[in-house]
């Protein structure tokens, strides 16, 4: 009879794992059409977007048109629409072939973060290792199986005390370069690092670091630098002056003015002049920031609003608001809330006519700058609220970079087909891991990468 018993234990846990095994492959089955369902959610959203948009420049008096039959957008009145600048499709020249890989440039730790330089001679890098990694990434182009592993080698590593997880280079001021790198960390704090072209005149990273004279001390800036309240999750500095912009999860941006006093002759000193411009305060954290307008605008994007906000440094911080429902104030057929939230923001190369915008509902967008107008969705990879997407332009500003959460590369847009052209992964010789960061350069055909498989990657033309 004991025998017998078992045999029917044996029976029903049998059955039970095969029912478990059915159960699981329905679940899966219906994750994946979850996804679908999503997906095709935010296409519907985008294509009433369009739609409002459309009947919104229908030529409907009193309907979000001024007496003239122009566009007003959040006070300020747009032209008749230009000639649109993606009618036709790429040219097809953009950087694809990963000519340098640099393993291991934080050596076991994850790469978080990549900048290049004005002039992209030299690379930043920013790890879960609280190090700022300064390559000259060209070493790697020499002859040589080894020439990546002495790239690598012959960085110099600047200790920032928490893992950097954003990284920007000064922008030349006046046409004299300012030879200094910005890397926001975890704990909050933002450290400004000397990159000169003596650069190897110390292999110690510590003699890189730049505090602010004594004396020079006061809100949100102590005797070690810049510092937030929780991590910082941007930074980026203004094309026209030394001003570095810092965001955080704080819900606070600071603009701070860099003096140069400290690295006259292009030699490191330790210290230079740090001053506080202004301090915005918001009820959430800024994902996401930049320049435009040469300087002259900053703009923000801040959790859980419908908008870019938009302030002006030349009219007293002057905030303008420009919604992302593709509509403009006033006119009655447009929405307060967006479903989605912007982690990444990039305006277009040559003047920033247009802003690229990474969300996290597998949308990324393009919009005019400095209105609501919504120029183009783009679809095709996927990121969500636990993702942490990023976008680039090509030089050309016909083509957009981004990465995507389920698949260890990054897709390549043609702007004006709004369709992905090219995945550079793996099979190409990509990333194994997923990708992390995305910079493309202001100046040449040159994109970097960098991915939790520890690496960074540099995609020239591929001639």
């Amino acid at each position: 009879m004991d025998l017998l018993a078992d045999i029917g234990q044996a029976d029903q846990l049998t059955s039970a794992r095969e029912e478990n095994r059915v159960l699981q492959s329905k679940v899966k089955e219906l994750s994946v059409r979850v996804h679908e369902l999503l997906a095709e959610n935010q296409a519907l959203k985008a294509e009433v977007e369009i739609y409002r948009e459309e009947f919104k420049r229908g030529g409907f008096s009193g309907n979000g048109l001024g007496e003239d039959g122009k566009e007003e957008f959040f006070g300020v009145e747009k032209e008749d629409d230009d000639a649109d600048d993606f009618i036709t499709a790429g040219n097809g020249i953009y950087p694809s072939d990963p000519a340098v890989s640099l393993s291991h440039i934080h050596g076991t730790a994850n790469p978080l973060c990549c900048s290049l330089n004005p002039d992209d001679s030299l690379l930043a890098t920013g790890g879960a290792d609280s190090n700022l990694n300064l390559c000259r990434w060209g070493l790697a182009l020499a002859p040589g199986d080894e020439s990546s592993e002495k790239a690598v080698a012959d960085s110099i590593r600047v200790p920032c005390g928490a893992p950097v997880i954003c990284v920007s280079f000064a922008q030349v001021d006046g046409g004299r370069t300012f030879p200094v790198v910005a890397a926001g960390c975890m704990d909050g704090s933002v450290c400004l690092a000397y990159c000169g072209s003596d650069l190897d005149a110390s292999k110690d990273g510590k003699d890189r670091i730049l505090r602010p004279e004594v004396g020079k001390v006061c809100n949100r800036i102590s005797q070690h630098g810049i510092k937030h309240e929780k991590y910082v999750k941007t930074v980026c500095w203004s094309p026209s002056a030394p001003i570095l912009a810092s965001a955080s999860a704080d819900g606070t941006v600071q603009l701070t003015r860099v003096g140069d006093g400290a690295l006259s002759g292009d030699k490191v000193c330790g210290r230079l002049s740090v001053e506080t411009i202004k301090s915005i305060h918001f009820d959430a954290p800024v994902e996401a920031m930049c320049f435009l307008d040469n300087g002259d605008t900053l703009c923000c994007y801040v959790r859980r609003t419908s908008y870019l906000s938009y302030f002006n440094l030349k009219e007293g911080f002057k905030q303008t608001k420009y919604s992302l429902s593709g509509g403009s104030s006033g006119t009655g057929c447009f929405d307060d809330h967006v479903s989605f939230a912007v982690l990444s923001l990039c305006p277009s190369p040559n003047g920033g006519k247009y802003l690229a915008l990474a969300t996290d509902c597998s949308r990324n967008i393009i919009m005019e700058t400095g209105t609501s107008r919504i120029v183009r969705n783009l679809y095709g990879h996927k990121n969500d609220g636990y993702s942490n997407p990023k976008i680039a332009w090509s030089s050309s500003g016909q083509y957009l970079y981004g990465n995507s959460q389920d698949d260890n590369c990054v897709c390549v847009w043609d702007i004006a087909s709004s369709s992905i052209v090219k995945m550079l992964d793996e099979g190409n010789g990509g990333h194994t891991g997923l990708v992390r960061d995305i910079y493309s350069s202001h100046n040449s055909d040159t994109v970097v990468t960098v991915s939790f498989d520890r690496s960074a990657r540099v995609w020239l033309r591929d001639v």
